[in-house]
């Protein structure tokens, strides 16, 4: 089988590059500058114009063409702001390759006192695997960061809690101009970088270190957002100050600096604010924050090198970053919700409403070192560090019905927690809850990881070696007061509880590879890696209520909740052995993988399989359960992958992805143990549950076409999993207990596709249609069960045993005899999600309008409760425009209207119009300083309302959220260019490392980074 897959692949990579063996080459440069011109339009045609292939210039103004037959053909070169340029180009069997040297542009309508560019700059380009965003394509409000961009990217879809995503891909880093920023955090970006110095931005799959030097594909990568900066701000400094003051207290202010080079950056930031920092324009959704928050940041990142290219002996590449951040959140949160029960049942109703206060500090940084002591070696060194800690506090007050109490008259929470409740309530009532928390925790981190790469020949043949060091310490602590009271006759509980937890925690692992070249563009490789983690997870837990009932035991005259006990022997006397716990893990880790790479310029093709043998060593203690015990567990686990993409041009390309992977459940999940300190929630282990298997694939096309602008993608994934672990959950509808343990279960997968279409059309392209369809389907499985009649408490248990004279070590068979007793049904809830997003864009020098439609449907089907069968829409449009004044005025505004249908709960049906708008005038000889305006929720129409459903049950959620307020902010710019230069000496060079166009930039007095379209200039114009 494997000869004859190399065979067919050898077949199709030889005749393909037969079939192309006639080839033309050249270069494309403004012939007023000679600067290179990236991303023209190079096409071959026959004399009739008939195209035959086209291609796009690279980072250098380069192209290449290649043709299958010999013959006469014109070579048409072409650029936003240019005129046209043609070449006649003859190829014969003796002349089957030319090179056409450098062919330069010239501007289009140029004279010598003014130029009218009335091109527009693409909003979507693809390069290869490379996605494209031109920044000056899309307008963003005055004084606005990096996220009010990335919210317009066709394709990019940012969550309400951040998260990033293109293409169904998470975003996992930002770089500057090629080079991290700030790793791993991109919020920092998001929340920081102004607008007006980006040049473009491109989204792509970043190759790892080890591809980067040796130039063979190991399939791992990381999907990244790289941001280019404007060239024309090189060797200077970029300054933006930002105080704003609102209406309800609110305030924001940003301090943002940067200076930056071919060979360093350094950049700086500082944010203070209360408004949740949501940044201003882009596409809103439904909701947007949970509570209210503030935030503090800072932070210093930087990056250099002594100017010597990649695998050039003596490069050094030094950078890192340290950033400091504090987070407060007051959250008020309601929740209604419904358990699914077996068929035949009603379901369980719950009702929740709590207030919680929140912090979070974090400081710490990274280093790292590159280092290339001869052309053959590569060494990377990365040290980190952090520090953690947190504090909260929270009071909610619940409770659990037989039905669902919103439909009776009244507030269901307010009814039942009335000094008199109302009978109607306390008949359907299960149980009713109030609970205090109090909790702190710290953590400290240092580690560092060491890479050594050793090119043996330039054929491909390497040895490599990594290695990874990480250790951390801390605790946590929690105080809890519970008062719960039953509706069935069973007596109150009231639980004052204390928990200390300290953690241990490190880790090391090691890694050899070998490649070996064993054919034209195939490599083999071998890899072995051996890692070990240890973890000290104890957990000690205590019943003050023990104490007394008097005092700690009385649910009108406890102590401060966060007092214990001055004597250490009260506090060791009224120790929760029950639940306590001492465990240390010792896992161990071989894993060798082996593979087999084919890749060309057309083809790539990856094939491989690890092999993990794994060994856990579990010492686990429980007192009170008479657990003692030290438990190894031996698995070997198989993991195959195979990928393989076909180039079909430098900008159409299809990619197809598979992966399987085993995964084992966790050592605790594996103890027949029971934890049952909260007395409304009852969990265990599982001895009995299997290993899981997950098979994932994708499926991926990407093509764009320079000369109509038009960008498509497409994408398929598929994962299913077999012997899943789900959490079983037997609810007692007598006392609304529930029992928890994992298992094992069959029928979990899920589907998707996405696409998105992007074109312009009209004279110069002025206008843009963007569409992003998006289809899932969850086939999602979990277990439902239910016990009438009296409650299974450890008290009940205590009783029992002591009666019978059993060993109370036997409680786990008693509890296991819940689940084995409870008829198991299993529950099915199939989820159809499809959703089109829709965005015309009209721009002009001084103008932009975009109109926005959103439609997203859910098709929601259960198994065992069919009153919980939804079909669900939601829906918006609405529209956006930003006008740029010649005298330094802009204005920025945006409205639309939001609903929902098809919920059972009338109160989720909504309509919202939610209008914003911004004012602001721009001050000085350079607009430096800008007054701005920002109204945000006019209407104060905008709700925070979210759903979850699955298998087991169907959550409504709302909470507070900062949302109708207007801030004045007062906005100072400085751009500080080195002796000798000024910011017309630099224009004309493009942006980071590229070399940007010319044409797209506004008119006098229009914004820098605005929306492109006929600007008139003059030789000392920005060009």
């Amino acid at each position: 089988m494997k000869r004859l897959l190399f065979s067919l692949l050898a077949l199709i990579v030889s005749q393909t590059l037969l079939a192309q063996k006639y080839v033309v080459t050249g270069s494309v440069e403004d012939e007023r500058n000679t600067n290179k011109l990236e991303f023209a339009s190079a096409t071959l045609m026959k004399l009739d114009s008939t195209k035959i292939i086209g291609t796009m210039t690279d980072s250098i103004g380069a192209f290449k063409l290649r043709v299958a037959q010999p013959g006469a053909y014109i070579l048409r070169v072409s650029f936003v702001g240019y005129s046209k340029a043609d070449r006649m180009v003859t190829l014969t069997e003796n002349n089957d390759s030319i090179d056409l040297g450098i062919i330069g542009l010239a501007g289009d309508k140029y004279t010598l006192q003014s130029a009218v560019v009335t091109g527009t700059a693409a909003r979507v380009q693809q390069v290869g695997d490379t996605t494209m965003f031109n920044a000056s394509a899309y307008r963003t409000p005055e004084g606005s960061t990096l996220e009010s961009l990335v919210k317009q990217l066709p394709g990019v879809e940012v969550s309400d809690d951040g998260a990033i995503k293109w293409n169904g891909k998470t975003v996992k880093s930002f770089l500057v101009n090629g080079k991290d920023f700030f790793k791993g955090d991109t919020k920092v970006a998001m929340k920081n970088l102004p607008t007006e110095m980006v040049s473009k931005l491109k989204a792509y799959d970043k190759k790892s270190d080890y591809t980067e030097q040796t130039g063979i594909d190991d399939g791992e990568e990381t999907t990244v957002l790289d941001i280019m900066t404007k060239r024309d701000l090189n060797e200077s400094w970029i300054v933006n100050a930002d105080l704003g003051w609102g209406n309800k207290d609110r305030y924001a202010e940003k301090f943002f600096a940067t200076r930056f080079s071919d060979n360093s950056r350094v950049s700086l930031f500082g944010s203070l604010n209360n408004t949740g920092d949501e940044g201003f324009g882009g596409p809103r959704g439904f909701g947007r924050s949970n509570g209210l928050t503030s935030s503090k940041m800072f932070g210093l990142d930087f990056e250099w090198e002594n100017g010597k290219k990649k695998r050039e002996a003596g490069r050094l590449e030094l950078g890192g970053n340290v950033r400091y951040s504090h987070t407060g959140v007051d959250l008020l949160a309601k929740t209604n919700s419904e358990i699914f029960l077996t068929s035949g049942s009603s379901s369980s109703f719950a009702n929740s409403l709590s207030r919680s206060f929140s912090s979070s500090t974090y400081a710490g940084g990274e280093l790292k070192l590159e280092w290339s002591p001869d052309s053959m070696t590569y060494i990377d060194i990365r040290p980190t560090f952090s520090h953690s800690d947190s504090h909260n506090s929270s009071k909610s007050r619940s409770a659990t019905f037989k039905s669902d109490p919103y439909g009776l008259s009244g507030s269901p929470l307010d009814s039942i927690f009335a000094a008199n409740p109302a009978a109607a309530f306390t008949g359907i009532a299960v149980n009713r809850s109030e609970r205090l928390s109090k909790g702190s925790s710290v953590n400290n981190s240092v580690g560092g990881s060491m890479n050594i790469i050793r090119r043996l020949g330039s054929n491909g043949r390497n040895v490599s070696f990594r290695a990874n060091y990480n250790y951390s310490q801390g605790h946590s602590s929690t105080y809890s007061i519970s008062d719960i009271q039953y509706y069935n006759g069973k007596a109150a509980s009231f639980l004052n509880q204390y928990s200390w937890t300290p953690n241990k925690n490190y880790n090391y692992g090691l890694r050899f590879g070998y490649s070996e070249p064993f054919a034209k563009n195939w490599n083999a490789q071998v890899r072995y890696e051996y890692s070990f983690r240890y973890q000290d997870s104890d957990r000690s837990r205590y019943n003050l209520n023990e104490i007394d009932s008097l005092t700690w035991g009385n649910p009108l005259a406890y102590p401060p909740l966060g007092t214990l006990p001055t004597e250490v022997q009260v506090l060791q006397a009224v120790r929760d052995d029950f639940n306590s716990q001492y465990a240390t893990y010792r896992y161990f880790n071989n894993s060798v993988n082996l593979g087999v790479r084919y890749n060309n310029k057309i083809v790539r093709f990856d094939a491989g399989v690890s092999f993990n043998p794994q060994r856990t060593k579990l010492a686990y203690e429980r007192p009170g359960q008479h657990i003692d015990t030290t438990v190894v567990r031996k698995v070997f686990n198989i993991s195959p992958q195979l990928r393989f993409r076909y180039q079909f041009s430098k900008t159409n390309q299809f990619e197809f992805n598979y992966r399987g992977s085993a995964s084992q459940p966790s050592m605790t999940n594996l103890l027949d143990v029971v934890d049952d300190s909260n007395p409304l929630l009852v969990t265990m282990g599982n001895p009995g549950l299997k290993p899981s298997w997950v098979n994932w694939l994708q499926v991926q096309y990407r093509g764009y076409n320079p000369e109509q602008q038009v960008g498509m993608f497409f994408g398929f994934d598929f994962t299913q999993t077999s012997n899943a672990i789900s959490t079983r959950v037997v609810y007692n509808d007598a006392t609304g207990v529930r029992y928890s343990r994992p298992e094992n279960i069959d029928g979990i997968w899920s589907m998707g596709a996405h696409g998105m279409y992007n074109f312009g059309f009209g004279k110069n392209k002025v206008w843009t249609l963007s569409s992003f369809t998006n289809f899932s389907f969850n086939h999602d499985v979990g277990y439902v069960s239910r016990v009438s009649g009296a409650s299974h408490t450890r008290s009940l248990v205590a009783a029992y045993l002591q009666s019978t004279a059993i060993r109370s070590q036997h409680n786990t068979a008693y509890y296991n005899n819940v689940f084995s007793s409870a008829n198991a049904q299993k529950n099915v809830n199939k989820t159809l999600s499809m959703g089109e997003h829709l965005r015309l864009n009209y721009r002009a020098s001084f103008f932009d309008a975009g109109f926005i439609g959103m439609l997203n449907y859910q098709h929601s089907r259960n198994s065992i409760q069919t009153s919980s069968n939804l079909n669900t829409w939601q829906f918006s449009y609405g529209a956006e425009a930003n006008f740029n004044a010649p005298w330094g005025m802009s204005l920025s505004t945006d409205i639309r209207m939001s609903s929902r249908r098809g919920y059972s709960v009338s109160s989720m049906n909504t309509n919202e119009l939610l209008w914003n708008a911004q004012l602001s005038q721009s001050f000085l000889k350079k607009k430096n300083l800008t007054l701005s305006v920002q109204f945000y929720d006019i209407l104060q129409q905008q709700s925070n309302i979210s759903r979850v459903l699955n298998a087991q049950l169907r959550s409504d959620s709302w909470n507070n959220a900062i949302n109708s307020y207007f801030m004045v902010h007062l906005i100072y710019k400085l751009n500080i260019f080195p002796s000798g230069s000024s910011s017309k000496d630099s224009d004309d060079k493009g942006e980071g490392e590229r070399k940007e166009r010319p044409g797209g930039r506004p008119g006098p007095g229009g914004r820098p980074g605005g929306g492109p379209g006929p600007a008139v200039l003059s030789p000392s114009s920005r060009f």
